[in-house]
């Protein structure tokens, strides 16, 4: 049996993964996998392309329509990891750039240059939200101090995560953790 790759845009766990064979199997679709970023079908589906991407849109997901797109979904997905799959315990010593191009095979420049115009932000930029969402995770974990944080995260100092931190959310990391647990930013809004 014949198969056809989909790939699919803004797909970030395990649940992303459930969502879309849900809506494959809606309409009938059967699927040999699926996986962050992308479903291997059986044959070509009885439906419309059109009405495929349409109900797959409703949960928040696209079909990938250009390499620069796929090459964007690639880098979004290497950075979730490092932060939500990953066994790592600590960021001290990592290399964003050598990260990304060993995981795309592709340099940096053009990495950077693909994802600012795709997304409208930088790498950097969207590395950093996400190590913020880490921290806030870490913070109502109760767990570490906040230089532990900052150093688990590869900060060089608490006053650099501390600025970060009070740019991205509006308030310090101590009144964050003084108000307890409150709802965190979706990763694939990130």
């Amino acid at each position: 049996m014949s198969t056809q790759t989909i790939k699919i845009m803004n797909m970030c766990c395990d649940r992303c993964i459930m969502v879309v064979k849900q809506v494959l199997a809606e309409f009938g679709i059967k699927h040999k996998k699926v996986g962050l970023g992308y479903a291997v079908i059986y044959e070509k589906p009885a439906i419309s392309r059109s009405a495929l991407e349409k109900a797959l849109k409703k949960p928040g997901f696209e079909i990938i329509r250009t390499k620069e797109e796929e090459i964007c979904e690639k880098m979004k997905i290497a950075i979730h990891k490092i932060f939500f799959d990953s066994s790592l315990n600590e960021l001290t010593a990592f290399n964003l750039k050598s990260y990304m191009e060993s995981q795309t095979g592709i340099p940096y420049k053009k990495l950077t240059a693909i994802f600012s115009k795709e997304t409208q932000t930088t790498i950097e930029k969207y590395f950093i939200r996400h190590r913020i969402e880490k921290a806030k995770a870490i913070i109502e974990s109760r767990n570490y101090s906040f230089s532990e944080i900052a150093f688990r995260l590869g900060y060089n100092s608490l006053s650099h995560l501390s600025r970060q931190f009070k740019e991205i959310e509006g308030c310090s990391m101590h009144d964050y953790k003084q108000k307890g647990k409150r709802a965190r930013k979706p990763i694939d809004r990130l």
